[in-house]
């Protein structure tokens, strides 16, 4: 099979949501809505987080809030698979489902080293490849998971030894 199709879509994924080093400005905000458009067919139906058809607008918010100002992403897409919507019927589309991983680093720092916040996306999504392709079902599950922080205590130091 064809990973065509999972190329596309580790690409659109990688290019929705890996932000610039700089803060959103309209222009960002504008090229977020392009890509967007170039991603999703204009009645495309998205379910995020279980929650039924929420529509392009509530997932450019959503996606906006993770590529946020004051931090840089980084999209990892990983183990991408893909199948046929329907057997013999390539009209129908195509399902790719996989996992994605968004490092994001802030400009803010904790014991030294650069805050990080590790977003989790399970997604599942139909393209249909006429005449270019574009997501016309998507299903996107995302969790937020804060790296570690280990804060060592400090060590009691005892005063009459000094």
């Amino acid at each position: 099979m064809s990973t065509s199709l999972i190329d596309w879509t580790a690409a659109q994924f990688t290019a929705l949501y890996t932000s610039p080093a700089t803060d959103a400005t309209d222009a960002e905000d504008s090229k977020l809505i392009q890509q967007l458009d170039a991603t999703f067919a204009p009645d495309a139906e998205i379910h995020l987080n279980h929650q039924r058809n929420v529509g392009s607008a509530k997932f450019k918010e959503f996606v906006a809030g993770r590529r946020g100002p004051g931090s840089t992403v980084e999209c990892k897409p990983e183990d991408l698979v893909e199948t046929p919507f329907e057997d013999g019927d390539a009209d129908a589309g195509t399902i790719v489902a996989g996992t994605a991983t968004l490092i994001r680093t802030h400009k803010f720092r904790i014991r030294a080293a650069p805050a990080q916040t590790r977003t989790v996306i399970i997604f599942s999504a139909r393209i249909k490849p006429n005449p270019k392709p574009q997501i016309v079902e998507l299903f996107h599950t995302a969790v937020d998971k804060p790296f570690a922080v280990n804060l060592h205590p400090a060590h009691a130091v005892d005063a009459s030894a000094l």
